[in-house]
């Protein structure tokens, strides 16, 4: 008998862009499931400024090992606690294969036997969490926001998801001026996230969005690109056309007015400071970007990335 497939909503697109937000807003929707950065798990046996990152936090406030949620996960999906699951193990192999360097080789059918026995047992990793994750949680939708295109394609190796692909795209000079600043972290493990120069962002911005495109832009009805400024401008317009991209009903989210929302807490993993707000939120456009960046480093960032500025209705000369 044929195993049903996983719907799963996958947020591609690059580091602060929004997409834990958008992932936290998704998952207020009944029947739907926000994972957080599903890739980022297997990393919860490293160290996080010397401290197990086991021990850091689940969106739900709860220490990551103990929160209730993901001991049935792991132990229905590999029959062990997190508190006892080889994590080190698991973040090897995803290091091995689950890179962006080595997205060509999970594209080509023969040159993945270079990496078969690392790509069978991570793909394998992979199923078992998500098929858990679905019967745990008893979700319809699976959201994922991990970003990265080397793990939608994992997904798709998986065999088992039925994906969709929401290409979430900011501004490049909005994603270098956020990465300069250093962000204060709730989670007790992480005393704040790095700083980054505007040329490797830029650089990344490139990458990351030019891969996506290039993989999924061609796919019929599963793939969708959305701007950060778009949805902070229009949150709720832009989860009616969320949910008619998967061909779901409508269905209420908890908006209080044109720009806030009510957020329950989740059981997201790895992402923005973001996850762990509850209540009431304020959707604000982020553009500080526009009067506080340097005018040198604006100018870097727009040399490095005009050639694809225009690609998703950015100004070379006048940005929005």
């Amino acid at each position: 008998m044929e195993r049903r497939k996983v719907k799963i909503l996958y947020i591609a697109g690059c580091d602060r862009s929004g997409s834990t937000i958008l992932d936290q807003i998704l998952g207020q929707i009944p029947g739907w499931f926000n994972i957080g950065e599903a890739s980022a798990i297997w990393d919860r046996g490293g160290l996080l400024n010397g401290v197990r990152a086991a021990d850091s936090l689940c969106g739900c406030g709860s220490v990551f090992k103990d929160c209730a949620f993901w001991r049935r996960v792991f132990i229905e999906a590999f029959q062990v606690a997190p508190d006892r699951f080889d994590f080190t193990a698991a973040a090897n192999l995803k290091n091995r294969c689950d890179r962006l360097r080595y997205l060509c080789l999970l594209l080509n059918s023969p040159a993945r036997s270079l990496l078969r026995p690392s790509i069978d047992a991570y793909v394998d990793l992979t199923r078992k969490l998500y098929m858990s994750v679905k019967k745990i949680s008893g979700a319809e939708i699976l959201v994922d926001s991990s970003k990265q295109p080397s793990h939608a394609q994992i997904l798709k190796l998986t065999g088992m998801a039925d994906l969709f692909v929401v290409h979430l795209v900011r501004d490049p000079r909005g994603c270098a001026y956020s990465w300069q600043k250093s962000k204060p972290y709730l989670d007790p493990t992480v005393s704040a996230l790095p700083t980054v120069h505007p040329a490797r962002t830029s650089l990344d911005w490139v990458v990351q969005n030019t891969a996506i495109r290039t993989l999924w832009q061609s796919s019929e009805r599963r793939y969708m690109v959305l701007r950060y400024e778009d949805l902070i401008a229009c949150p709720e317009e832009s989860m009616h056309r969320i949910m008619e991209f998967v061909a779901q009903p409508y269905l209420s989210i908890p908006f209080l007015s044109d720009h806030s929302v009510s957020l329950k807490r989740t059981h997201g993993v790895s992402g923005n400071p973001v996850r762990f707000d509850t209540g009431t939120v304020r959707l604000t456009l982020d553009d500080r970007w526009r009067a506080a960046m340097r005018p040198m480093d604006k100018l870097l960032v727009t040399a490095l990335t005009g050639f694809t500025l225009s690609t998703y209705g950015y100004d070379f000369l006048n940005p929005l």
